[in-house]
């Protein structure tokens, strides 16, 4: 890790968490530059504590919880599931989300699968019918590329 020379636009409010970019010039500054605790309080205007506590991470950023609360009815393997299920065939592609959670007996409302699903990625939507090709366009349209088989950017 090079060192470089510490950021001057510090302008900490009290309450708010301190940019990533200071809290490794502050441990630069100390680790590296020999800088004393008491400087860098007076230079940061940071407390002790403040100062202590941004030497003790082990990584530049604070790591973060991962999710709290109360636990999801369906989980990403469940909905990765319904999602294999929901792609075998056509009869079972069209389902209702209402039907769907009958069917699978699932414990949850509609509204939740439709929302987890939406988070896995997999919308449903009806594919648009395109009419076949006449015979006249399949020959009009051989003979529009063979008349341009040669053309060029000009």
């Amino acid at each position: 890790m090079a060192a470089s020379t510490p950021p001057l636009d510090f302008d900490h409010q009290k309450g708010f968490e301190i940019p990533t970019k200071h809290k490794e010039a502050i441990r630069q500054l100390h680790w590296f530059g020999k800088v004393s605790i008491g400087q860098l309080e007076s230079r940061y205007k940071l407390g002790n504590s403040s100062i202590r506590r941004v030497l003790g991470y082990d990584v530049p950023e604070r790591a973060r919880l991962a999710r709290t609360g109360r636990p999801q009815k369906l989980t990403d393997i469940q909905v990765d599931e319904i999602i294999e299920y929901c792609s075998e065939n056509w009869e079972q592609r069209i389902l209702d989300y209402e039907a769907l959670v009958l069917e699978l007996k699932l414990d949850c409302t509609a509204s939740t699968l439709q929302k987890r699903l939406h988070q896995r990625g997999y919308f449903r939507c009806v594919a648009c019918q395109k009419p076949y090709l006449t015979a006249a366009q399949v020959i009009g349209r051989l003979l529009w590329a063979i008349t341009h088989i040669f053309w060029t950017k000009e």
